[in-house]
C-alpha cells in the first residue's frame, strides 16, 4: 500500500491526481451526471453563468452574441404576475401576461441561440410559464370553479410554491447525494451501472436523505445572514451529501455534526483544494463553460470525493464521535473474491437454473426473438424463457462484482433481498408478447391523445378531441413506440447507441414521410423551417430530441413496468383485451375514413369546408397523411397551414 503524502500540497496533488484518473476512466458517466447537475440547478451554477452567451434560450433570457442583446428577465416576469395575483389585481395581472408573453413571441430571436423561443412545443411551453400566463390560465379555470377571486388567487400562489419546494426538496437539492454516489463508487470500481443511480431509492431511504440536506441548506441560508459565517458553516457542512451518499440512514442533525467534526481543522485545506482550480474556472470562462461542463465540474468533484475519503479514513482512525455511522465499507477497498464468491454463491445456482430450464428457440421464433424481442408461443414457455433470460443477464453483472468490477450490493449495509424485485420490475432486456405489445400501442395511443388534448387546452383554453380518428387515441404515437421498441431492440443494451439509434430511426421515417407526402399530393403537411438544426424544413433538432427523450423514458422505464403488471395477469383474458381494442379501433379507422374527425383547433378551415364539400382530389391519400400524420403531430410542432 502507498505510504500517504505527508505535506498539504503533496496531498492536494495526489487526490487532484487520482481525480484525473477516475474522470478519464469513468469520462461518459461522470460528464453526464454533472451536466444534469447544471441544467437542473442543482450546483455549479458558475457553469450556467459562463456559458450565458451560448445558451441563454436555456436560461430564460433572449441574447445574441457580439451584437445587439435584447434581455428580457422572464423570471421576474411570471413573479410580478404571481405578485398581482397575491394583491387580488386580476385584470393588471392578465394584462401583464398577455403583454409579456406576446413580447416573447414577436421578438427579433438570436439566430444562433440553441433552442428557439418562438416556434415549437418548448417553446410555447417555456414562454406559458415563464410570462406568468399559464398563471392566469389556472386562475381562470379555478374562478369558473369557485367563483372566488381571493380563493383561485390564494390556490394558485400556493399551489405553485408547494410544487416548488417539493420539487426542490425531493429531486433539485437531493440530486447532490445521488451525484456523488456515482463519484465514490468510480473511484474505486472501473464499471459504475446506470442502474446505481437508483442506490439510494433501492435501500429505501430517499426520503430521510432528502430532509438531511433539506436542514443542511435551512442552516447555510441562516448563516448566509452573518456573511463571515456562512463562508465558514460552508466548508463546515460541505461533507454531508458524501456522508448521505455513502450512509443515507443517518439522521439529517447528526450527518450535519458528523460533517462538522470532520471539517474541524480542514476548513483551508478544502477551500485551498478548491481554489487549485481556479485556473480551470477561468479557462472554463473564457471558453463558455465548454471546458467547465466538459472537463472542470467532473475533475473537481472527483477531487472532492479524494478529500472526503480521506477526512472518512483519518476521522475512523481517530475516532471522532460518529464516524462509526460511516459503514459502507466496501465503497473504499474492495472485498476478496472469496468472500464475494461466498455472498454470490448463488450464481452457480442461477447456471443450473439455466440449464435445467433452457429454452431452444429455432427459425421463425428464434429470428424474432433475436433481432426484435417479439415473442410467439405459450406464456407458460415465455415465462421461463424470460427468467432463463433475467437470471443470465444477472449472472453476467455478479459475475463482474466477483472480479471487482462493479460495487456489490449486496454489501451495502442497508441492503434488503426485496430490492431485487425492484431491480427485476424495471429490467428492459426482455421478450415482448404479441399481446402486450399490441396493449403497449394501445397505451400510447391514448397517452399521446391526452398529450396533444392537454396542449391544446393549456395553449388555447378549449377542449378538442384531437386527431383523424374519434376515438381517444392517436397512432402516430402507439406506433412510434413499437417501432422503436422492435426495431431497435438489438441497441437496448447500450443507451447512447439506443438513443443515436431512435434519432436516426425518427428522423429518417419523419422525413421520408414527409417527402413522400409531398410527392404523392403536391402538398407539403408540416414544416420546420426556421427551427433550430433543420433539415430542409422535414425534421428538425428539437423533433429528434423529443423522440428520443419519449422513445428512451418508454424503453427503458414505462414499457417494462406495464409488461411486468400485465405477465401478472390471465394471458387470456389479456388477449381478449388486446382484441376487443383492436376490433374498436379497427372500427374507428374505417369510420373515420368515411367521416374523419375535423373541426376547430384539429383542420383548418380551408380542409374543413374542402372535406364538407367533397373537394379532395385525393380523398385517402390527403385524409391519411393530413390528419394521421400532420394533424397527430401537432403535439410536437403546429404543422404549417
Amino acid at each position: 500500500m502507498e505510504h500517504a503524502p505527508y505535506t498539504p500540497g503533496e496531498k492536494r496533488r495526489a487526490w487532484k491526481k487520482k481525480a484525473r484518473g477516475v474522470v478519464r476512466a469513468h469520462y461518459l458517466l461522470l460528464v453526464i451526471v454533472c451536466l444534469v447537475s447544471v441544467f437542473y440547478g442543482t450546483e455549479f451554477g458558475f457553469v450556467r453563468e459562463s456559458a450565458q452567451g451560448l445558451y441563454d434560450s436555456l436560461t430564460g433570457r433572449i441574447t445574441e452574441i457580439g451584437g445587439e442583446v435584447l434581455k428580457v428577465d422572464m423570471d421576474s416576469a411570471r413573479d410580478k404576475v404571481l405578485m398581482e395575483l397575491v394583491q387580488d389585481n386580476i385584470e393588471a395581472g392578465r394584462e401583464k401576461a398577455a403583454s409579456q408573453l406576446l413580447e416573447y413571441q414577436e421578438s427579433k430571436e438570436d439566430p444562433g441561440a440553441v433552442i428557439g423561443r418562438r416556434r415549437g412545443v418548448f417553446a410555447t411551453i417555456a414562454n406559458e410559464i415563464t410570462s406568468g400566463h399559464l398563471y392566469m390560465i389556472l386562475f381562470s379555470g379555478l374562478h369558473g370553479l369557485f367563483h372566488s377571486s381571493r380563493l383561485s388567487s390564494a390556490i394558485v400562489v400556493f399551489g405553485n410554491l408547494l410544487l416548488a419546494v417539493l420539487a426542490w426538496v425531493f429531486l433539485k437539492n437531493m440530486y447532490q447525494a445521488v451525484l456523488r454516489r456515482i463519484f465514490l463508487e468510480a473511484r474505486l470500481y472501473p464499471e459504475v451501472p446506470v442502474s446505481h443511480v437508483l442506490h439510494i431509492r433501492l435501500v429505501g431511504r430517499w426520503i430521510r436523505a432528502s430532509l438531511t440536506l433539506l436542514l443542511r441548506s435551512i442552516y447555510e441560508v441562516l448563516w448566509s445572514l452573518t456573511v463571515v459565517g456562512f463562508f465558514i458553516k460552508h466548508y463546515s457542512y460541505i461533507l454531508v451529501p458524501f456522508i448521505v451518499a455513502e450512509n443515507p440512514d443517518i439522521r439529517p442533525n447528526r450527518a450535519i455534526t458528523l460533517s462538522r467534526r470532520m471539517m474541524n481543522g480542514h476548513k483551508w485545506e478544502c477551500a485551498k483544494l478548491e481554489l487549485s482550480f481556479l485556473g480551470w474556472l477561468i479557462l472554463g470562462s473564457l471558453t463558455f463553460g465548454i471546458v467547465n461542463g466538459a472537463w472542470t465540474v467532473p475533475y473537481l468533484t472527483a477531487a472532492l470525493a479524494e478529500f472526503y475519503a480521506d477526512r472518512r479514513a483519518e476521522a475512523k482512525a481517530a475516532g471522532v464521535p460518529g464516524a462509526e455511522l460511516l459503514n459502507d465499507a466496501f465503497l473504499y477497498e474492495k472485498a476478496e473474491e472469496a468472500f464475494l464468491r461466498r455472498t454470490y454463491q448463488d450464481v452457480e445456482e442461477q447456471k443450473h437454473f439455466i440449464d435445467e430450464n433452457r429454452v431452444t428457440l429455432t427459425g421463425v421464433r428464434g429470428f424474432l426473438v433475436k433481432y426484435f424481442g417479439l415473442w410467439i408461443g405459450s406464456s407458460e414457455e415465455k415465462r421461463r424463457w424470460d427468467e432463463v433470460d433475467r437470471r443470465r443477464q444477472q449472472i453476467v453483472e455478479d459475475r463482474a462484482v466477483i472480479k471487482g468490477k462493479i460495487y456489490p450490493q449486496r454489501l451495502t449495509p442497508l441492503w434488503n433481498p426485496k430490492n431485487n424485485n425492484v431491480v427485476r420490475d424495471i429490467r428492459y432486456i426482455r421478450t415482448y408478447s404479441i399481446w402486450s405489445v399490441v396493449l403497449v400501442f394501445f397505451v400510447f395511443c391514448f397517452i399521446g391523445w391526452c398529450w396533444e388534448v392537454g396542449l391544446h387546452l393549456f395553449t388555447e383554453g378549449t377542449f378538442v378531441n384531437r386527431g383523424f380518428l374519434h376515438g381517444p387515441w392517436l397512432p402516430i404515437y402507439g406506433g412510434g413506440v413499437v417501432m422503436i421498441l422492435l426495431l431497435l431492440a438489438r441497441f437496448r443494451h447500450d443507451l447512447v447507441k439506443e438513443a443515436l439509434a431512435i434519432v436516426v430511426l425518427c428522423g429518417a421515417v419523419e422525413y421520408t414521410t414527409s417527402l413522400v407526402m409531398e410527392r404523392a399530393v403536391g402538398m407539403r403537411w408540416w414544416d420546420y423551417t426556421g427551427y433550430f438544426l433543420n433539415l430542409h424544413g422535414r425534421i428538425c433538432g428539437e423533433g429528434l430530441l423529443v423522440f428520443a427523450l419519449g422513445g428512451m423514458a418508454a424503453v427503458y422505464l414505462l414499457v417494462p413496468l406495464l409488461d411486468t403488471m400485465w405477465s401478472r395477469a390471465n394471458p387470456r383474458a389479456l388477449a381478449i383485451v388486446a382484441i376487443v381494442l383492436l376490433a374498436v379501433f379497427a372500427a374507428d379507422l374505417v369510420w373515420s375514413f368515411r367521416k374523419p374527425n375535423v373541426g376547430e383547433g384539429i383542420t383548418s378551415s380551408a380542409e374543413r369546408e374542402e372535406i364538407r364539400a367533397g373537394q379532395w382530389e385525393r380523398p385517402a391519400q390527403r385524409e391519411i397523411a393530413a390528419k394521421i400524420f400532420t394533424v397527430s403531430a401537432q403535439g410536437f410542432r403546429p404543422a404549417q397551414q
